[in-house]
């Protein structure tokens, strides 16, 4: 027999896309959930005068929303519901054990449909990443508001983010340079007749290695007035929508307002709460 020749430590040395975790890097270019539990927390004490306790996180992934909100006061709890169960699993392992017990037993990971769970009822409900686009007709995405309506509290408010501009109906891609990664969105396709539109989570890696499709959304895009009026149909009492106050610069500054017009942008992100 003759030995294999061993390899060289440059042969044997895997690329940073080998050894990268994509829910690790999903959470840092897509999530920012010590800002968005600020941004509830306000707008849910200036819309109903006291603090919430209680959330419920649908399409939650890792759940790492689910934790930053337990962490932000020691009453809190969080209910996180999705469909992947080894995203779940991932997010117990990585997100919420590490938290310590006083966290983790105030946060229950559900797998299940969104439109499914209805108890326990809490003070809000929240849909990011525009994750509820998966819901392509009108029925489906009304059903789920429905859902989410009755398992809101009495006072509840329900959040949910929404992607618009002349941008966001074209095929395209942007970058986003983190610094040890570049995290491009690509919407692949577009519809213009049903809004259908599919679209790719890419990173890229100093080194020249790729995850290409690392995630992958077949969608509808919803606009506005569309969610206002499914959300006014399902019940909830009144809708709100937010913009975000721009520097000199055109950065966004991280604070919202309701507006009473909007110029349409090449591309925008803004929120909507929606009273129960």
């Amino acid at each position: 027999m003759t030995a294999r020749p061993a390899k060289s430590k440059s042969a044997a040395k895997k690329t940073m896309a080998a050894q990268a975790d994509v829910h690790a890097l999903y959470e840092r270019a897509v999530q920012d959930p010590g800002n968005d539990v600020k941004f509830f927390n306000r707008i849910y004490k200036k819309l109903r005068g006291h603090d919430p306790v209680s959330l419920r996180e649908d399409f939650c992934g890792t759940a790492v929303l689910c934790a930053e909100w337990v962490k932000s006061g020691a009453e809190r709890t969080a209910l996180g519901v999705d469909l992947s169960q080894e995203t779940i699993n991932w997010g117990l392992e990585h997100r919420i054990v590490p938290a310590g017990r006083a966290v983790a037993s105030r946060v229950s990971l559900v797998c299940a449909d969104v439109r499914e769970v209805k108890k326990p009822k809490v003070d809000m409900a929240c849909a990011l990443n525009f994750s509820y686009y998966c819901f392509k007709r009108r029925d489906e995405l009304l059903d789920y508001f429905r859902a989410v309506h009755a398992g809101l509290a009495k006072d509840g408010l329900f959040f949910l983010d929404l992607l618009g501009g002349t941008e966001a109906l074209v095929e395209g891609s942007t970058d986003n340079d983190h610094g040890d990664f570049v995290y491009r969105w690509e919407q692949a396709r577009f519809d213009a007749l049903t809004h259908d539109f599919l679209c790719h989570i890419h990173f890229l890696f100093p080194d020249g290695s790729k995850l290409l499709e690392a995630f992958t959304y077949d969608w509808r895009l919803w606009m506005a007035p569309e969610l206002r009026d499914l959300l006014l149909e399902a019940g909830f009492s009144k809708v709100h929508a937010y913009w975000e106050k721009t520097n000199a610069e055109g950065e966004g500054t991280g604070v919202f307002y309701e507006p009473d017009y909007v110029e349409n942008q090449e591309i925008w992100w803004t929120y909507l709460a929606a009273e129960r």
